[in-house]
């Protein structure tokens, strides 16, 4: 007894964590029918039971749904399993950050940090614009911005943990190679590939290309292309059995759009918002961050994820599925990893170390981090607000 009752005071966090997981989930499930992905996903998981095609596509999600059912087809179950399937998944993400956080932080700013990177969202201007009069048809809160997190889609939450433990241990990668960590690499590489080929679409270009800036033409660089040969499998073997001709559906690029007015008067305005606290932090700190390869890894990584959203497109019956629009998502949620990272490093290293900073210097940097914190925790309310809005409202948008 004492033992469960010390495990559950020394975890109270990732139980609540989970708790909260479990009924918010379970209320998008089964209290938002058409304002989630949830129930079609857990449709689609019954259909691959029924029609023999449990390794088809990006499979590994719907094959643990109708793992943890017994394979038994009943909808109700592959409901139940799969809302806790995905709140496993976003404390799982917690207990990474968190764990990550606690290298440099004390364990309650690493906890506190941790739980905002659940939340965190853009400020939708627009739609507040809408009590002035102005913007009167812009009723969504998430559409059209660059969003770091999302609560209606169940393939994308599922990958992250995987897509966090990748991205960790290659940044690791970058300092101090190791034949070791490649393996796990590859490893998770493989099941965020499989379980949705989003993170990998952006990390396929921006891992190596920081590896080679790193290695060049050394064994480590040639080591690290493993875990892309092996993630292309994966795509290409999930190419080929969506787009297997049993539609229209098939796959689209366009570039000329990108240099028509017409293409950036309905993005221009969301991006400016969603990039404001991005290039307001990059303004602080970029004396810390220009030589940082953990930087320019996620600067790429949103630049390619933009450029796929921006340029490809599917066709035919998927046209309007967006299944070229979540990597933004993913790329996103990276930056705003990264700035509480580097905003908390560098305010410990001014309050806590002798960092040689004169005391006006000191006193300016120190203003400018409460004020990004500020900024920072007005994203976080923005993302509590946006998940009420959604639980109340039943629209994603």
């Amino acid at each position: 007894m004492n033992k469960t009752l010390r495990f559950v005071v020394s975890h109270t966090d990732v139980i609540v964590v989970c708790l909260f997981m479990l009924l918010s989930f379970a209320y998008v499930m089964f209290g938002i029918a058409d304002g989630s992905d949830l129930p079609s996903h857990a449709q689609g998981a019954k259909n691959m039971l029924e029609n023999n095609r449990l390794f088809e596509s990006n499979f590994l999600m719907y094959f643990m749904v109708n793992l943890l059912t017994g394979f038994s087809g009943n909808l109700l179950l592959i409901k139940v399993a799969l809302v806790v399937l995905i709140a496993l998944s976003n404390t799982f993400k917690y207990v990474l950050v968190k764990n990550e956080f606690s290298q440099w932080f004390p364990l309650k700013q690493a906890k506190i940090a941790s739980a905002a990177l659940l939340f965190v969202f853009v400020i939708p201007v627009f739609y507040f614009m809408k009590i002035f009069g102005i913007f009167l048809n812009t009723n969504n809160m998430c559409f059209q911005y660059c969003v770091p997190n999302v609560w209606h889609n169940s393939t994308i939450l599922c990958m992250m943990p995987f897509a966090i433990l990748t991205f960790f241990l290659s940044v690791n990668q970058f300092k101090n190679y190791d034949k070791k960590r490649n393996k796990f690499i590859v490893l998770f590489v493989l099941l965020s590939t499989l379980i949705k080929p989003s993170f990998f679409f952006i990390y396929v270009i921006a891992y190596p290309l920081c590896m080679f800036v790193r290695f060049r033409f050394s064994k480590e660089f040639f080591h690290s292309l493993v875990p892309i040969l092996i993630g292309c499998f994966c795509v290409l073997y999930e190419f080929f059995t969506i787009y297997n001709g049993s539609d229209d559906s098939g796959i689209a690029i366009r570039v000329l759009p990108l240099f028509t007015f017409g293409f950036w008067k309905s993005r221009i305005l969301y991006f400016s918002v969603s990039m404001a606290l991005p290039l307001f932090f990059v303004l602080i700190y970029r004396k810390e961050i220009e030589k940082d390869y953990e930087f320019w890894f996620i600067l790429i990584m949103l630049v390619v994820a933009l450029g796929i959203s921006w340029c490809c497109y599917e066709t035919g019956p998927r046209a309007y599925h967006g299944n070229f629009g979540w990597q933004v998502i993913a790329a996103m949620w990276f930056v705003y990893y990264y700035m509480i990272k580097i905003a908390m490093k560098m305010n410990h290293k001014i309050q806590y170390k002798n960092s040689g900073i004169v005391e006006t210097s000191r006193e300016s940097k120190l203003i400018l981090y409460k004020l990004f914190m500020v900024l920072y925790s007005v994203h976080v309310f923005m993302g509590i607000l946006y998940l009420i809005k959604y639980m109340v409202t039943k629209d994603m948008a």
